[in-house]
């Protein structure tokens, strides 16, 4: 399992735990469509404002044939993982999206 994290020790016990039970369960989602991904997730946490505090997540995956890297940021950690996760998925889908293409045929003349 290649699942590193980034900044992780600004984080209480709390959010720690929501941090590794999400990205576990995205990890083995990932696995399904790349074989062996390489799983990089750099969390940031602002400073406080008041009670509330900003968390930024800076999503990278790496596969045989594919390189994807999203950010979010949002003041809730597991609404800004669950956004981070979407992006990267429609980042996959987009890179392996072959539905409605056509193999295009060229009939220009090979220069020697």
């Amino acid at each position: 399992m290649t699942l590193s994290f980034i900044g992780v020790n600004s984080l209480n016990d709390d959010e720690l735990n929501n941090l590794t039970t999400y990205t576990e369960k995205f990890y083995n989602k990932a696995c399904r469509s790349l074989d062996d991904p390489l799983v990089i997730f750099h969390v940031k946490k602002m400073k406080n404002s008041g009670k509330k505090c900003k968390y930024s997540v800076h999503g990278r995956i790496e596969g045989p044939s594919l390189l994807a890297a999203v950010e979010y940021s949002d003041w809730d950690l597991v609404k800004t993982l669950n956004k981070t996760f979407e992006k990267i998925e429609t980042e996959i889908e987009h890179k392996f999206k072959t539905e409605g293409k056509t193999n295009r045929v060229s009939f220009k003349k090979s220069r020697r």
